[in-house]
Formats: structure tokens, C-alpha cells, sequence
């Protein structure tokens, strides 16, 4: 592949992108040797550029051939900039399905936003969907936000498939001790959701009010795992996802 010649004045930045749209049409990767030819530089000043763009994470170079290839950083960026956007696309039709089908309230948290998405059943084939921004965010969303919560609340903060069988050792308990028999406490269970790369982008959980926390021994945990699971998939997270509970 070749690409216009490069114009007189241009910066190492304009440089470096040149460097990368010649990558980007090479399916196999390119040699110094052939990426010069490809951009109309030599082979000193590619060098020098795909030094930077390894540096930086951008390419890489394969050990067997010596050629080099762009990584997949460029479509992490991008995907950085779809944010909170693209993760709702792929977490509402999960979260829609769960709630339709008879769940608890359902809920992702984005700590980096400042931002809690809930969803809930609201009619035969209708679920109701509402965002929370800013500081001021519900209880179980307290150690996203270290702060601590006032009402009563039962927490499970899952990191894996062996947390839901054993939520009792990961609970945790905020707010004032019970004062009278029955008292209503927010049981909440999260599970991490995992982008392509496997880096964790947001929490999704179920919550539920009682006066037990029965249901951290019962199916909640097990539906926070599966609800992480299937949004991790449709994320592009195909390694590392937590097994399906038995």
C-alpha cells in the first residue's frame, strides 16, 4: 500500500499518523523497509517514529517476521470516547431482558461519570429507566464513591463466580444498626463489567429492599454474575468472564 507523499513542513505527529493509516491497510504488518517506501521517508526517520509508536503502545513489532503491525490502542481510544454512551447500548437490551422477566431492580454504576443507571419492570413488555449524576448518588453506590451511606445497607461487592456462592464472606454493612425487629435495609449485589481489553469499565447489580438478607444466599448473586457476564460478551470481553453459577 502506498499513501499521498508526505508534504514539506509536516510535524513528527503528521509524520506518525502517515506511519499508522500505511499499518492500518496492511493486513500482515509492514518492514521498516517497506514502510518507508509506503509513507516516502527514510528508513532512519521511520525508524525513529515506529520507536515512538511502540513506546506509546501503538504498534507492535512481530518477533518471527520483524514486521510491524498497529495494536488495537487506537480503537481503545475510540472506544473511550463512545464511553458511557456505547456502554449503555450494550448493557440496556441485558438489563431490559432482566427486568422483563421478573428480576429486581437492576442497576450500572459508572464511577468514573459520577453516573447510576437503573431499570426496572414497569408494565407487561415496559421497563422504566432513570440516571443519577453527581456526588449525591443511592447507597449502594457508596464504595464507588467512598462515601458513607446513612440507610441501612447490606452490600456485595462480587469480583467473581466463587463470591456468588459464598456472598456471606464478601457482605458488608453500612448505616445504623437495627432499633426495631424488621427494619428495612438495601441489599445490594454489583459484579465488575469488562471491556475487550479485560479492563473494568462500570458495575451492574440488582437491588432489592428486606428485612433479611436472605436473597445474598439466595439467586441476587447469582443474577449480578450473569448480567456482568452476558455485558462483558456483548463489550467484547471473550476471555476471563465469570462462570455461570450452578
Amino acid at each position: 500500500m502506498s499513501v499521498e507523499p508526505l508534504k514539506e513542513g509536516q510535524t513528527s505527529l503528521e509524520k506518525a499518523l502517515e506511519v499508522c493509516e500505511a499499518l492500518a491497510g496492511a493486513k500482515r504488518g509492514l518492514s521498516v523497509t517497506e514502510l518507508s517506501r509506503a509513507v516516502n521517508r527514510p528508513v532512519s526517520t521511520v525508524h525513529r517514529l515506529l520507536a515512538v509508536l511502540k513506546r506509546r503502545g501503538y504498534v507492535r513489532q512481530e518477533e518471527d517476521t520483524a514486521r510491524y503491525t498497529l495494536t488495537l490502542k487506537m480503537l481503545d481510544l475510540s472506544f473511550r470516547l463512545l464511553g458511557r454512551s456505547e456502554l449503555r447500548l450494550h448493557a440496556y437490551p441485558v438489563l431490559r431482558e432482566f427486568a422483563l422477566r421478573g428480576g429486581p431492580r437492576a442497576f450500572m454504576a459508572m464511577p468514573s461519570a459520577g453516573e447510576v443507571t437503573y431499570v426496572w419492570k414497569a408494565g407487561p413488555d415496559e421497563v422504566s429507566m432513570h440516571t443519577a449524576y453527581g456526588r449525591e448518588m443511592p447507597g449502594h453506590c457508596a464504595m464507588f464513591f467512598q462515601e458513607t451511606p446513612a440507610r441501612r445497607l447490606s452490600c456485595v461487592r462480587l469480583a467473581n463466580a466463587r463470591d456468588a456462592v459464598q456472598a456471606d464472606r464478601v457482605l458488608l454493612r453500612f448505616g445504623p444498626p437495627e432499633t426495631s425487629h424488621g427494619a428495612q435495609r438495601l441489599l445490594c449485589t454489583c459484579a465488575p463489567v469488562h471491556d475487550y481489553t479485560g479492563r473494568e469499565v462500570a458495575r451492574v447489580g440488582v437491588f432489592a429492599h428486606g428485612a433479611s438478607e436472605s436473597p445474598f444466599v439466595g439467586e441476587q448473586p447469582k443474577s449480578a454474575i450473569e448480567l456482568a457476564r452476558l455485558i462483558s460478551l456483548r463489550l467484547g470481553h471473550v476471555s476471563g468472564l465469570a462462570a455461570n453459577v450452578q
